[in-house]
């Protein structure tokens, strides 16, 4: 008789923050150039990201609605 081998693997969803994960990522992103710099062909995509980044976080701004902002506060 042959026996099975049964892996079990549970998961557990948890929600974490936005803001969180955004941080986190960008830790990675600047470990990750920082690790590949001395190599010759690596760290332009890291380094492509993080301004990516930062260029978009610093434009939001210029599309953001004032009226839209002001309603999402309103609990009324």
């Amino acid at each position: 008789m042959r026996s099975r081998l049964v892996i079990l693997t549970f998961v557990r969803i948890t929600l974490i923050p936005a803001a969180l994960l955004i941080v986190v990522w960008f830790l990675i992103q600047l470990l990750n150039a920082g690790a590949v710099a001395n190599v010759q062909t690596g760290g332009v995509a890291y380094l492509a990201h993080i301004g990516g980044f930062v260029f978009g976080a610093e434009t939001a701004r210029l599309f953001e609605d004032p009226r839209r902002i002001a309603w999402a506060g309103w609990s009324g």
